[in-house]
């Protein structure tokens, strides 16, 4: 099937183009979690303020209301 799909020049060039866009998109992810990585372990505390401060707020929009 993915042969006879490939033999259409149309599909064949959709399939190339999605095949860089998913290169592209894995060395961008790969490159953000470096830059991440990299920014916590430069700055620890103000890593864990963030991400504490993100729970906090993601805690008050996910509660239960109250009656």
């Amino acid at each position: 099937m993915k042969r006879q799909l490939e033999s259409i020049p149309h599909v064949s060039e959709a399939l190339e183009k999605a095949q860089e866009w998913q290169e592209d998109m894995t060395e961008n992810a790969q490159k953000a979690a470096r830059a991440t990585t990299r920014y916590i372990e430069e700055n620890p505390w103000k890593a864990i303020a963030i991400v504490a401060v993100c729970a906090m707020a993601l805690g008050f929009l996910l509660k239960p209301g109250s009656d």
